[in-house]
């Protein structure tokens, strides 16, 4: 980080040039609060955040708040931070929802004691061998995978560690299974479920003869990524979830649980995925577009619509 002492000041205390900036990068970002003072505002401001309802605090409070009593000082710092992580309203000073965004993902993965767990039994099974299935939560990530073979890629997720927090296992295995679904499907309508940022999906259609193909959701403004196989990338929608039914599968087990199914390409201009799935009663047939966006679901000889 830096601040105004550790090089020439390029922007004016009158006009932030990021202020109307659509696409600060994260080093910019990240700059604009390597001051203490501008810390110190940010917190007062989110002091009493209430989202939309949050009562703005005036120059003077704002002052008052952070200790400073250099006019010119303050004034300078406050104006590197307006439009970005402050707005000015009619009476006073509000954070932006990008400075309340960042204060939670702080919050949420703030430096606390190193979480260790060890390698963890769980009521699953590995969909390749038949062996149980072991939960680990390595560097902020839950993974469920089989120690008894290497051709199951398991799954993996992010999740905080205050997950664990006065939580056991099964109750972390629900949260993470919500979470993943929650994200899921927001991604699917094309919006990132961290950023709001477009989602680019990746069907990876070259990779359709691995047995452990899978797809790929990502943010074309942040970091977010996830790859899923087909069919729990689809599971979300009525119409699979209805055809899985049909075939005695329950929808709603956990997305670790469910069957890939078996994947092959259908077309590829345009592109089309398939995905077919034995069930109890007969085998379901979905097939998507290079979007994941859903043409037909079928059971044994009827569509579902």
């Amino acid at each position: 980080m830096v601040s105004e002492d550790d090089g020439p000041v390029k922007e004016s205390v009158d006009q932030n040039p990021l202020e109307d900036e659509p696409d600060i990068d994260a080093r910019e970002a990240f700059s604009l609060l390597g001051h203490e003072i501008r810390l110190e505002i940010l917190l007062a401001l989110l002091e009493d955040w209430v989202a939309i309802y949050t009562e703005p605090k005036s120059y003077a409070e704002l002052m008052e708040a952070v200790g400073i009593r250099d006019s010119g000082k303050f004034n300078y710092h406050l104006e590197q931070l307006r439009g970005i992580y402050v707005r000015k309203v009619d009476d006073g000073y509000v954070p932006t929802a990008s400075a309340t965004a960042l204060y939670r993902a702080v919050l949420a993965h703030r430096p606390t004691e190193t979480f260790a767990l060890e390698p963890t039994p769980i009521d699953a099974d590995c969909p390749v061998c038949g062996s149980g299935a072991v939960l680990r939560y390595e560097r902020g990530f839950v993974s469920i995978d089989c120690d008894d073979c290497e051709e199951w890629v398991g799954f993996t997720y992010s999740l905080p560690q205050r997950a664990f927090d006065r939580q056991d296992v099964d109750a972390v295995l629900e949260v993470l299974d919500a979470r993943v679904r929650h994200d899921l499907a927001i991604a699917r309508r094309g919006q990132c479920p961290d950023c709001a940022g477009e989602i680019a999906v990746d069907p990876r259609i070259e990779a359709v003869d691995d047995d452990a193909h899978w797809m790929a959701f990502e943010c074309s403004t942040c970091s977010f990524v996830l790859g899923i196989d087909l069919l729990s990338a689809t599971v979300t929608d009525d119409r699979v979830a209805m055809a899985l039914r049909e075939l005695g599968i329950d929808p709603h087990q956990y997305l670790w649980e469910l069957p890939a199914g078996t994947v092959r390409l259908e077309s590829r201009d345009p592109t089309r995925l398939t995905v077919d799935l034995d069930g109890e009663t007969g085998t379901v047939t979905v097939v998507v577009d290079e979007e994941v966006a859903i043409a037909t679901v079928t059971v044994r000889s009827s569509s579902v619509r």
